[in-house]
């Protein structure tokens, strides 16, 4: 098994990352000599070969700090952070424990990199792309709902994949359309009142003004097969495939 050992540390840590191939949504980084996958939320992905730097914290921490408009939205009302903050953490958290599962998708080391990371292959009607695509719609969504609290209805989440007429398509928006349906009954249930994440997702960002060139670095990755421990010193992780998430903005697809 290939193990990746990262330290977590109450602070901030820098990371590097360096474009290696992708679609323009979903795609390969190289950080540290290795190659890893990523999923993007809003635009200004890195051009292939260009190098980033980015900050890293945990999700909880970093799901207010994408750009300068998008913390004011939170800092002009702080009971967000007790409220909708806790509340988006925890479904996006169940969404990528549940529909991009380790047991099954990370291959035979438990590193999704195994799959093959040529972008000519994101195309296809296969199990782990649609994940990432779908689960990529609903990130981007999620997002872009700064305030939303109450997921029993989810009629204001988009379906990029719906109108696509192709079995890739139709694939991934039935996987699109079961995460509102399975997040809107177990909302109904109180269920994210208590969930716990299965796995360790960290934030990484650079705050900017949302039109600032730099704005693209924020993102989201997966970072360990178990939860990532409170912060308190450097701590080492077995991290067994990370997923990136770059940011980019919502737009309809044809």
């Amino acid at each position: 098994m290939i193990i990746t050992l990262l330290a977590a540390t109450a602070s901030a840590e820098t990371v590097t990352v360096t474009g290696v191939d992708d679609n323009g949504e979903m795609g390969i980084y190289n950080i540290a000599g290795q190659n890893y996958w990523w999923m993007c939320i809003e635009p200004g992905t890195p051009a292939l070969n260009a190098t980033i730097s980015a900050e890293s914290m945990s999700l909880l921490d970093g799901w207010d700090q994408q750009n300068l408009e998008r913390l004011n939205i939170y800092q002009s009302d702080l009971s967000l952070y007790t409220t909708v903050i806790p509340k988006q953490v925890a479904v996006m958290s169940y969404v990528l424990d549940t529909y991009l599962p380790w047991s099954t998708l990370a291959g035979a080391s438990g590193r999704f990199i195994e799959q093959d990371n040529s972008s000519a292959s994101y195309g296809n009607n296969e199990t782990f792309y649609n994940s990432m695509m779908a689960i990529q719609n609903f990130l981007a969504e999620t997002h872009g709902k700064a305030v939303k609290s109450d997921f029993t209805n989810m009629s204001d989440y988009l379906d990029y994949f719906a109108s696509l007429g192709t079995p890739v398509g139709d694939a991934r928006s039935l996987m699109f359309q079961n995460m509102l349906t399975d997040v809107a009954a177990k909302d109904g249930a109180n269920f994210f009142d208590t969930y716990t994440a299965q796995h360790g997702y960290l934030v990484i960002n650079t705050l900017f003004a949302e039109a600032a060139p730099e704005n693209w670095q924020d993102g989201l990755m997966i970072y360990s097969l178990a939860p990532v421990p409170e912060p308190g010193g450097a701590v080492l992780i077995a991290c067994c495939g990370i997923v990136w998430m770059l940011r980019r903005r919502r737009f309809a697809r044809a």
